[in-house]
């Protein structure tokens, strides 16, 4: 789909290079990958906490750099609304951690400190 090749690098060379027809998200919830193709056809995403963690990982899997940036504004917004008790501290601790040593990408843990 050239739409989805306009907001992705990643399906870009799928769709190109390899010439699939087809990309499974069996990795991702069936409610997030839904979110994250609605987003790419409409331009706008919501994020929440609940499905912060998937949504975060699925813009970096498919290198779809404004949903990532919209989970990264999203996130300092968590950490500033933040009220913190230890339920709130322990999930901007942990978001932090996973996304330096699972997607290689510091910039949450930077906000942490920083907030």
């Amino acid at each position: 789909s050239l739409i989805l090749s306009w907001n992705s690098e990643v399906f870009t060379y799928l769709f190109s290079e390899l010439r699939q027809g087809t990309v499974e998200l069996k990795d991702f919830s069936k409610e997030v990958a839904v979110m994250f193709l609605e987003g790419l056809y409409s331009g706008v995403v919501a994020v929440e906490k609940s499905y912060f963690r998937e949504l975060n990982k699925i813009s970096h899997a498919f290198k779809v750099k404004w949903m990532s940036k919209k989970c990264t504004a999203a996130f300092t917004q968590f950490c500033e609304s933040c009220s913190h008790d230890y339920t709130d501290m322990v999930f901007l601790f942990n978001e932090a951690v996973y996304s330096e040593v699972t997607l290689k990408c510091g910039v949450l843990m930077k906000i942490v400190v920083e907030t």
